[in-house]
């Protein structure tokens, strides 16, 4: 488990690209934390690492943005208004974790654990105050040294 204090929403952006840019192989980041936490703003700086260049946005509406052009295809998975595995394959989400040979974000997704078992890195994003947040990562070992 590796714990993160930061100060800034620049600080939560450079920490996701530091660990988008050491991602060797597919994976699925949960990402846990309220509203308004950075969960988005850790996925632009995570697609920068990949080598994305397009414009990261929240998929709240969509369920789920498809970003290529890295090193892998960024999957950006919103499950909030996911309420049962139906509805999550319904929109397309069995075919994605089936099927990806890519780095896939997930915010939401206690409803889908049961897509995606044990090949998860966890993080949780707690506000604390003043554009501080702290972030906890289990499940992956970070280089801290790394880019």
């Amino acid at each position: 488990m590796a714990r993160y204090i930061l100060n800034s929403v620049d600080e939560t952006i450079e920490l996701g690209r530091r660990i988008g840019s050491q991602l060797k192989e597919p994976v699925i980041i949960k990402l846990d934390g309220e509203m308004g936490t950075g969960k988005t703003h850790f996925t632009k700086g995570l697609a920068v690492g990949l080598g994305i260049i397009d414009d990261i946005t929240s998929p709240t509406f969509s369920i789920l943005n498809i970003y290529n052009g890295g090193r892998m295809t960024l999957y950006h998975i919103d499950a909030y208004r996911i309420k049962n595995i139906k509805e999550a394959f319904d929109a397309g989400l069995g075919e994605v974790f089936a099927s990806t040979g890519g780095v896939v974000v997930l915010e939401w997704g206690d409803i889908l654990e049961s897509f995606f078992e044990n090949m998860v890195i966890n993080i949780k994003i707690d506000d604390l105050g003043d554009s501080r947040r702290e972030l906890i990562i289990e499940g992956w070992d970070y280089d801290s040294t790394g880019n």
